[in-house]
């Protein structure tokens, strides 16, 4: 704070002795100008190389005197002004009282890693005047921002705006679930001795020549550089899931804000749709940073996420819905804890569609484990696809990878006819109901078709999970939801935090989900999906 007060004392007793000059513009002894960060932004404190982020404020005339042909006199370095508001042209007016905006496009170019752009040294500071040159006003919100290198070529190709029948799970863009993920594991140096010190599961695999992927679900650092554009070192995780796909370009650590249980406000480290990044997807982003620890709510210094809010930091997160691109900015969400009871994975959503894979495919580094579609492991047998989405990645432990002949072990549907309900439990087998058949073929978008199903199957881990079922459609209209027994026979869905097949005692590790009903959508006659640009 003491550079701040230095340097605006100085500036501003030389705004004063200008106003004393013209007092026949300026009335009542007020500033000629407020100029402030615009109400519900926040300033931008980083930009990575390649990149740009924008600062918003608010120009407001304190005067009874209208400002005519005022003018912007000084920026910050590296700053440029955005067409509209106050910057439609190079002068701006302003009745008594009124206000505009203006926006300032933050660039690194020619900076390096580690450089700060200062809007607090004179004549680099944000300043406007009237028409008599000499009425000016400063403002007290002064930009510092660190340059940042720019994130890693690997997510810079995953974050491109594509989106191919993307689904849509709502008919408004909001926030479903923002649930703590798990703590700890998310830049975990490679090895088992690592992984279990920092509370990770390590997974008995009896599969030889098993990836590492089958073992843990804790990352590397390399491995979170790749997908989420910088390293982290024993990060926390945390699934965003929205009724809209993002814009993947949009995506920004700095787009979300976390109240935790304590009061304190933090802000992730990196963000990313990885891995929820194929092109028909895409609605949930994944955040990694510090967020709590492994207490339970009501436990003696417990720390968690209770609050998610969707803020502009410099930049504006945006949801592709059926009209194109619009601001997730002011969506908000109460948060989960996987650490308590019941805590685990749930269902946000489930759409039952016609099949079709369109849009089932990713970028060319992230497509080891594609295609994975029901059409690919299925054939002609996949005719319709009962989609169902998900508070966080699924798993039977933790760990090990949901088979697509898992369906019995945890789901059930039910169907209702003439208001009578029926639960389909078993594969292959052709249910009949007056406007005909339901057979459930499997499961689907897990891992890659031709993978064998042993210990050493490893699912992608993102949000999503397909039924594949074959019929008529009469008789899929009557599919009226999808079920989590979760006890009586049937296995609890874990989230990537563990425990795994062989945990480690006395580590806490995530809970298993509750029993879920999930009412699904009929998509049949309108696949309910959005394709960008």
């Amino acid at each position: 704070m003491k550079p701040f007060y230095r340097i605006s004392t100085g500036l501003f007793f030389i705004l004063i002795i200008s106003w004393s000059m013209a007092g026949k513009s300026i009335t009542n002894g007020n500033l000629p100008f407020t100029i402030a960060a615009q109400s519900g932004t926040f300033l931008p404190d980083q930009v990575a190389l390649g990149s740009t982020v924008h600062a918003i404020y608010q120009i407001t005339n304190n005067n009874n005197t209208a400002a005519t042909n005022a003018s912007l006199v000084s920026l910050p370095p590296n700053t440029s002004v955005e067409a509209g508001g106050c910057g439609a042209s190079d002068h701006f007016t302003l009745s008594p009282g009124q206000s505009c905006t203006l926006t300032l496009t933050i660039s690194p170019t020619g900076l390096t890693p580690g450089q700060i752009i200062d809007g607090s040294q004179t004549p680099n500071v944000l300043m406007a005047c009237w028409n008599d040159g000499t009425s000016c006003a400063g403002t007290p919100d002064l930009l510092h921002v660190t340059v940042i290198p720019a994130p890693s070529a690997s997510y810079q190709s995953l974050m491109q705006d594509v989106l191919i029948n993307a689904d849509l799970w709502g008919n408004t863009p909001e926030i479903l679930s923002a649930n703590y993920g798990f703590e700890g594991i998310e830049g975990v140096p490679q090895g088992q001795t690592n992984v279990i010190a920092a509370g990770g599961a390590w997974e008995t695999v009896t599969t030889p020549g098993a990836s590492y992927a089958a073992f843990t679900t804790a990352s590397t650092p390399s491995d979170v550089a790749i997908g989420f554009g910088y390293a982290t070192h024993y990060a926390d995780a945390m699934p965003i899931c929205f009724s809209w796909p993002v814009l993947p370009s949009t995506v920004n650590p700095s787009d979300f804000l976390l109240t935790l249980n304590t009061g304190q406000t933090v802000q992730p480290q990196v963000a990313s749709i990885n891995p929820n990044f194929l092109y028909n997807k895409r609605s949930c982003v994944v955040i990694f940073g510090d967020f709590g620890n492994r207490l339970a709510p009501g436990t003696t210094g417990a720390i968690y996420p209770t609050r998610l809010d969707i803020i502009d930091k410099g930049t504006t997160l945006k949801l592709v819905g059926p009209s194109g691109p619009v601001s997730a900015v002011g969506l908000s969400k109460s948060c989960g804890n996987p650490y308590q009871t019941g805590g685990g994975p749930t269902l946000i959503g489930a759409k039952l569609s016609v099949m079709n894979d369109t849009g089932q495919s990713a970028p060319i580094l992230f497509s080891e484990n594609l295609p994975n579609g029901g059409t690919a492991l299925y054939g002609p047998d996949a005719q319709y696809r009962l989609r169902i989405y998900t508070t966080a990645g699924i798993s039977p432990d933790g760990v090990a990878g949901i088979l697509p002949t898992d369906f019995s072990r945890f789901f059930q549907l039910e169907v209702t006819e003439g208001g009578v309900p029926t639960l389909l439990t078993q594969t292959g087998i052709p249910y009949t109901f007056s406007a005909g058949t339901i057979t459930i073929i499997g499961l689907a978008d897990l891992g890659k078709f031709d993978a064998p199903l042993n210990d050493a199957y490893v699912a992608d881990r993102d949000n999503y999970l397909d039924i594949i079922l074959k019929g008529d459609e009469d008789a899929m209209r009557l599919i009226t939801a999808v079920i989590i027994p979760a006890s009586g026979g049937y296995s609890p869905l874990y989230n990537p935090g563990g425990p795994g097949n062989n945990p480690t005692p006395g580590v806490t590790y995530t809970k298993p989900g509750p029993y879920t009903y999930q009412p699904v959508t009929i998509a049949i006659d309108d696949p309910l999906t959005v394709t960008y640009p």
